[in-house]
């Protein structure tokens, strides 16, 4: 199992150089990635915790971060592609995989915020058919050299685009969610399952749900990569659930270290961990303690 750190990015973070030296000391510490998120409007929840502070764009901290940085796997938890032209992100995403000699993994979902859908003019009831669409309009772009694509909502044909992503044939695909929908786009094109606020009982009955849907759908799960985000609170106050039940990292470094082992019984191959703070000293300083007494024991 590996370990990665969220950059807070989404946390009111007044200068975004910022998050480019944590991701470069996440890399020193030894994690294994880095994970951004993406609202685009301070929407509903996203009004309520940053007011008129800044959330930062997903792919520019990336972008900044790979120039920054050498080994570190740069990850979205998660992008909401019905926002996204497929297209434009396409190629975001294949010039970012190329200048990080191949670093990325895209995690993608579809996003609950109905306001933010409103002032973005994109229909949150079609949220579900314009993802699948998308999805299938980013393997057609990364893998043809004169992609073509036919749907619903996007059409492409004729034209030669490039780059390609470094990564053949392409960016790992991580599903975000855990809605029977999720899943069954993990099971019809994802690499991955990224998913958020699961405790590993429920892990590991979506994993093996997605297993069973893969299987179904005659595809090889060997490869497949499943990883989960999940809150660090340095409590000292032990959990209120049983292990098998946590949502989230909590209590004494033991409690913590038994949580994560509960995941890895699960069948998480990797967590995302975070805090809540856009304060920088805060943010290292759990870094290196999670990394020092917690991680070690694991």
């Amino acid at each position: 199992m590996k370990v990665g750190f969220g950059i807070p990015n989404n946390q009111g973070v007044a200068d975004p150089n910022d998050l480019v030296g944590l991701a470069v000391a996440a890399e020193g510490m030894g994690f294994n990635s880095v994970w951004v998120r993406e609202h685009l409007f301070h929407s509903t929840y996203v009004a309520e915790r940053l007011g008129d502070r800044p959330y930062h764009d997903a792919l520019t901290i990336l972008t900044a971060i790979a120039c920054a940085t050498k080994t570190v796997r740069l990850g979205t938890s998660v992008l909401v592609l019905p926002w996204h032209d497929p297209a434009r992100l396409g190629k975001m995403v294949a010039t970012l995989d190329q200048l990080s000699g191949g670093r990325v993994d895209l995690g993608v979902g579809v996003a609950v915020t109905r306001d933010e859908f409103e002032n973005l003019g994109v229909d949150f009831a079609s949220r579900g058919r314009r993802t699948d669409e998308i999805l299938d309009a980013l393997v057609a772009l990364w893998t043809q050299d004169v992609p073509q694509f036919t749907g619903e909502f996007y059409q492409f044909a004729g034209l030669r685009f490039s780059p390609k992503p470094r990564q053949k044939p392409h960016p790992p695909i991580l599903i975000g969610g855990s809605s029977l929908a999720a899943r069954g786009r993990v099971a019809r094109i994802g690499n991955g399952w990224h998913t958020l606020r699961q405790s590993p009982r429920q892990f590991a009955e979506g994993r093996a749900d997605i297993l069973q849907r893969v299987a179904a759908a005659g595809r090889d799960p060997g490869g497949l990569h499943f990883s989960i985000a999940l809150p660090l609170r340095f409590s000292g106050e032990a959990p209120s659930a049983p292990v098998r039940d946590r949502t989230a990292l909590t209590g004494t470094s033991d409690d913590m270290a038994e949580t994560l082992r509960a995941y890895g019984e699960a069948g998480a191959d990797e967590i995302a961990i975070g805090i809540s703070s856009a304060d920088m000293a805060e943010n290292t300083d759990a870094m290196a303690r999670f990394m020092q007494q917690i991680w070690p024991a694991v």
